[in-house]
């Protein structure tokens, strides 16, 4: 009778101890499952206000909490990737957030095929060049990368974009380039982030050439109603107007690259600077030249000379080219 109590009091004292683990272990699901769902939402709020590098962190987070989830995977691949395409070296270097970027996205990679397969392989080739550009060379071969993310997608957007710019970082041929960029923006896919590297990639060489693509692109840019950086406006309008103020020969090489109407319609589009004498002058000068170059220089010559009138005991420094404008045309009657 002792021995069937005994017996009955460990069976409670069992079944007791198993309720406590049982209830220890759905307590501790539940925190593990709040911290992952934490995780999430931090990386989703972080993205949502553009800082991608705290995304990646936060979904990196939640990739480790749950290491089956492909949910929270592939989330950290694409917070990995935004990071990649708007990282800037300020706390860290090109390289530093690139070798923290890229074991992850060799991870990714072996789990991906098809298009996702080239999204990633063209990001590892963009990680790859960053370090180029630190000024490293061992074991980096952004043209490989490439060619296998064309081989995993062969119309990717990315690698397509990606090898424009790359062609023409290094100098390469202009057309080829723009072949890319033309591939790269027929896929529908990323359009502005494409334009982003188009125009960094023609603006980053200082090539008469590369001025005239730029400007073509831009007015495609308006004409379809997309936008672009700040940064790069600034940079097409001084590389295509503005510094080119007091050379005729070279102004007028940009206002030709465009039909009048398109050159003058881009020109405001890109100036957008604040109202002042300088800027209502600038424009003035640029309608001028455009009366000139298609051939109306009577016409030319009143618009210069009403500019001369405007600019006259003036110190901007407009006024020496509207002189050497209105002597030029003098000289030619």
């Amino acid at each position: 009778m002792f021995l069937k109590a005994v017996g009955a009091a460990a069976a409670v004292v069992s079944l007791l101890l198993g309720l406590n683990q049982a209830t220890g272990l759905v307590q501790n699901f539940r925190i593990h499952r709040q911290a992952f769902s934490e995780a999430i939402a931090s990386g989703d709020q972080e993205q949502r206000r553009g800082d991608n590098a705290a995304a990646f962190r936060s979904f990196k987070r939640a990739a480790e909490l749950d290491p089956i989830d492909r949910q929270a995977q592939t989330r950290e691949a694409q917070a990995g990737m935004l990071w990649l395409e708007t990282v800037h070296a300020q706390k860290q270097s090109f390289t530093d957030v690139a070798n923290e970027l890229l074991p992850m996205l060799d991870i990714a990679l072996a789990r991906a095929s098809g298009p996702a397969a080239g999204d990633i392989q063209a990001h590892i080739a963009w990680a790859n060049f960053l370090k180029y550009r630190d000024g490293l060379r061992e074991g980096i071969n952004v043209d490989d990368n490439l060619k296998a993310a064309f081989v995993a997608d062969p119309s990717n957007v990315y690698a397509h974009a990606m090898s424009g710019f790359w062609i023409l970082w290094q100098g390469g041929d202009l057309k080829s380039a723009e072949s890319h960029f033309a591939a790269a923006l027929a896929t529908g896919r990323v359009r502005p982030y494409v334009r982003q590297l188009q125009l960094s990639a023609l603006t980053n060489v200082d090539s008469p050439d590369n001025d005239a693509e730029a400007l073509r692109v831009a007015n495609d840019v308006r004409k379809s109603g997309e936008t672009i950086d700040v940064t790069l406006r600034e940079r097409i309008f001084w590389n295509n107007f503005s510094s080119r103020f007091h050379s005729p020969d070279r102004l007028v090489a940009s206002l030709s690259v465009l039909s009048p109407q398109e050159a003058e319609a881009t020109y405001d589009w890109l100036d957008d600077r604040r109202a002042d004498v300088v800027k209502t002058t600038s424009r003035a000068f640029v309608l001028a030249n455009l009366s000139e170059i298609q051939g109306r220089r009577a016409e030319a010559l009143a618009e210069y000379q009403a500019l001369q009138k405007q600019l006259h005991n003036t110190d901007i420094a407009l006024a020496r080219a509207v002189d050497a404008a209105v002597e030029r045309l003098l000289r030619s009657r």
